[in-house]
């Protein structure tokens, strides 16, 4: 795919792109200052933008807009380090097409590249933060077998992979945050995963049904 890396950081955007090559795509330009990004894109005509929500404390949603309006056909994915409200907001009124975080490996990445070529609209979980435990405190599955799930734990996957955060997830269960965060904790410790994103991803690979991409 020909894409375009946005970033304020340097280090950063260059390793960025050097990985992003060597997945085979064409990378065809860089920018480290939000005025360059728009010049960019007009000149290089990418199919995809990996665009930084910050550029110096400021946010690039404007600029979002923007090529939008002047390039309907550009597919733009949001690099964020947090879950900003605007970020979810952006990705629900189809400003963007995705949000990923800055610490998913390579291989999460093509594949939200891939969804969104595709015209699958990846939904808020690509901009959930990460929930952690220490290193060392939770057992991984068992390589080849599907983990068991209890039906509430299900749904709390469902919800986690549609981008549901711990309060929405309270609210559609009815039961306390306490109760959403154990559910949550169980999740993970049966597949394996440190992160919702990278249970969610476990999940899909394991064949349990949820809802990541919809």
């Amino acid at each position: 795919m020909r894409v375009v890396a946005c970033d304020d950081h340097t280090m950063f955007l260059d390793a960025f792109s050097w990985a992003l090559a060597r997945r085979n795509h064409d990378v065809v330009g860089t920018a480290s200052e939000l005025h360059e990004v728009a010049p960019l894109v007009d000149k290089a005509r990418p199919e995809a933008c990996l665009l930084d929500l910050w550029f110096g404390g400021v946010q690039s949603l404007d600029v979002a807009r923007s090529l939008r309006e002047r390039h309907p056909e550009l597919l733009i994915v949001l690099l964020t380090g947090d879950a900003a409200p605007e970020a979810l907001a952006a990705l629900d009124d189809g400003t963007v097409h995705a949000v990923a975080h800055k610490t998913w490996n390579l291989e999460l990445i093509d594949e939200t590249l891939t969804r969104v070529a595709s015209g699958v609209a990846v939904r808020r979980l690509l901009a959930m933060p990460r929930e952690r435990e220490p290193a060392g405190t939770r057992p991984a599955a068992p390589t080849g077998q599907t983990p068991a799930l209890t039906s509430r734990e299900h749904e709390v996957l469902e919800l986690m992979a549609s981008g549901a955060s711990t309060t929405e997830i309270r609210r559609q269960l009815g039961v306390t945050e306490h109760t959403v965060r154990s559910h949550v904790r169980n999740v993970l410790a049966k597949l394996g995963a440190h992160t919702r994103v990278e249970a969610v991803h476990r999940a899909l690979e394991v064949g349990l049904a949820c809802g990541a991409g919809r």
